[in-house]
């Protein structure tokens, strides 16, 4: 491959459209112009950028960089020794917050940082951005970079960016449950459920039955937004790792742009909503996406189970081939059938030093163990 040219953009306005038309964006909810807008306008927090790489004039790929602040201070106490002793070099990072810029992005589960032509060689695309990413000016001066969630299919292409001293390490999965065809309703689901646990998707819904379901358009959501941001920051609040709060104001600008792909359900206790879930209709798939709960009733009235069991409801109801349940809670999504897609992420410090001195330390992160359930019936 010839030597590839990169055009630094600052805003998704600025990414000319035959950008996308020539990557095929359209094709792909995440990587549209309209869907990158909406998380740009809504979060402004965070800074944004966008490479685009060019082979003789022709565009093969564009990356996506977002730069914010991590917080690790709340995180410390929780986390294994050699972790600790990782976020405690602090001739290397912050006490407090580490400046990172991320290939991906980070309200997303997956390797939504770059897309590629097809037809393009993607090795030498993702040797370019591992050399670009640390020229990138930011307002404040990242030390940290990331390239995050790789499927296992993709590492043998991504793990190009290892020659530039990225160090690999894994994270917690996407949950999946393949929707079988013979599922039309929620009660054959069921059905196909070894016996304890049918009673345990039984016993949510019948915990959760007090509470109302309704979905919300635009309007509501611009009614209900601080409600909602609440719900949502009861859960964050709750992190190992701080990163950016999603700002609700996404949803609406979503929900406008793509109404019939974006879905979010509210859960109300008479007149107060202790709870919602939202979701991306992908092609034939359901996206699970960030959820919100009051905690003071989640335990009383089931509300997570009842929001995954109802993620399963949806998948039915739309005719899709598979639910992706996302990350955490791994092993509960696992007593609905959901089986994990292990995912990888890239890390590198600015300073060679200090990337050296982490190499071993990273290698030592490991991802929470949990227990497998296998609750389908053969």
């Amino acid at each position: 491959m010839s030597d590839l040219n990169v055009t630094y953009y600052t805003t998704i306005k600025e990414v000319p459209e035959t950008v996308f038309t020539v990557l095929g964006c359209k094709d792909t909810l995440y990587f549209t112009k309209e869907f990158l807008q909406a998380f740009e306008e809504a979060n402004q927090k965070i800074e944004y950028f966008y490479l685009v790489l060019s082979q003789e004039k022709d565009v093969v790929s564009l990356a996506i960089l977002q730069r914010m602040s991590v917080a690790i201070d709340n995180a410390q106490e929780h986390l294994p020794f050699s972790e600790r002793i990782a976020r405690s070099l602090q001739c290397y990072i912050s006490a407090h917050k580490v400046h990172t810029i991320v290939c991906g992005n980070v309200f997303l589960s997956g390797n939504y940082g770059v897309i590629v032509k097809e037809g393009i060689v993607q090795e030498p695309i993702y040797k370019k951005i591992a050399e670009e990413v640390k020229k990138v000016q930011t307002q404040k001066k990242a030390s940290v970079f990331f390239f995050k969630d790789f499927i296992e299919d993709e590492l043998s292409v991504v793990s190009e960016v290892e020659k530039h001293q990225f160090q690999p390490f894994a994270v917690e999965p996407n949950m999946r449950l393949s929707i079988r065809k013979e599922w039309t309703d929620f009660d054959q689901y069921k059905a196909a459920l070894k016996s304890k646990y049918r009673v345990k998707v039984n016993k949510a819904d019948k915990k959760s039955a007090p509470l109302i379901m309704r979905p919300f358009d635009v309007e509501d959501i611009e009614k209900y937004q601080e409600d909602l941001q609440q719900l949502y920051c009861n859960i964050t609040d709750r992190a190992l790792f701080k990163t950016i709060d999603l700002q609700i104001e996404t949803y609406k600008l979503l929900k406008i742009r793509f109404r019939e792909s974006v879905l979010i359900n509210t859960y109300w206790l008479e007149n107060r909503i202790v709870g919602f879930a939202t979701a991306f209709k992908v092609e034939n798939k359901i996206d699970a996406h960030f959820i919100g709960i009051d905690y003071d009733y989640n335990k009383k009235l089931s509300i997570y189970p009842r929001i995954l069991n109802d993620y399963v409801r949806l998948g039915i109801e739309m005719n899709a081939e598979e639910v992706n349940f996302g990350r955490t809670s791994s092993e509960i999504k696992s007593t609905l059938g959901a089986v994990p897609d292990n995912l990888t992420c890239y890390v590198r410090h600015r300073r060679t030093l200090a990337t050296l001195l982490f190499k071993p330390l990273v290698r030592q992160i490991k991802m929470k163990e949990y227990k497998q359930h296998t609750p389908l019936k053969v």
